[in-house]
């Protein structure tokens, strides 16, 4: 069955077109942001892995979370919820089926979009700027997979999300107020950024893909520990969107 759901899932995302706009919008996002950091290198410097995927982990990986809320959200507006419950009784499928399409787009996105950023650097700048940026380097890969789980968990975070809120207005909101303002306000604020920063979950995202961002506090944990906790954030958020779903009316 669940199967089934996912593969209906998989076919919805396929006869609208707002997913391919999306998609596109975070290549545009990604690549473009990679070309202006190339073309404003310094002579002498080098760009490594983590600067070049910043533009997906920080513009990109927000869309992929708008994409994933909207499959929960859209259905809420139209009223097409009611018949997919209908023709799947149990609605912990459902989100699941939408999670499980939602990580696996995101993720498949991320990590194409981020190997592209580092090609494409590479490619503008010398071979000296760009020695970090080889896909013979560790770095690339573990660059890669570290953007790749983040946008996949991201994606389960903004699944629940969505199932909780039902409104696309107010998720989007939530998705891009939380990374971009009240995380960063609350990590900057004194006495308290210092013992509640390390608990933020965009925070901790940041953390393990190492992608350099604004942080003035230092992490209780480490990469594998910061990747672990956003997991659990996420897991979480899911795992109370499917117990109040399948007690709410649709």
């Amino acid at each position: 069955m669940i199967f089934g759901a996912v593969d209906a899932e998989r076919i919805k995302l396929q006869s609208v077109r707002s997913p391919l706009w999306l998609a596109l919008t975070v290549a545009v996002l990604s690549l473009g942001f990679a070309a202006v950091q190339a073309a404003a290198a310094l002579p002498y410097s080098t760009l490594g892995p983590e600067r070049a995927a910043l533009g997906v982990a920080m513009f990109g990986v927000p869309v992929l979370m708008i994409l994933a809320a909207l499959s929960v959200t859209g259905e809420y507006r139209t009223g097409m919820i009611r018949t997919t419950f209908m023709a799947t009784p149990h609605r912990w499928q459902v989100l699941v089926a939408k999670a499980i399409v939602g990580i696996t787009l995101s993720g498949v996105l991320a990590a194409l979009m981020s190997l592209g950023s580092m090609i494409l650097i590479q490619a503008m700048v010398d071979g000296r700027q760009g020695e970090q940026l080889a896909l013979t380097e560790f770095g690339v890969w573990r660059t890669t997979g570290a953007v790749a789980l983040y946008a996949g968990s991201a994606a389960l975070l903004a699944v629940g999300l969505g199932a909780l809120l039902r409104h696309s207005a107010a998720v989007i909101a939530v998705l891009l107020l939380l990374p971009f303002v009240v995380e960063p306000l609350l990590g900057a604020t004194p006495g308290v950024g210092s013992k509640l920063g390390p608990l933020l979950p965009f925070a901790n995202a940041n953390a393990f893909t190492g992608i350099p961002w604004l942080q003035s506090f230092s992490m209780f944990w480490g990469p594998v520990g910061s990747a672990v906790y956003f997991a659990g954030v996420s897991a979480a958020m899911f795992v109370a969107a499917v117990m109040v779903v399948g007690r709410r009316d649709p």
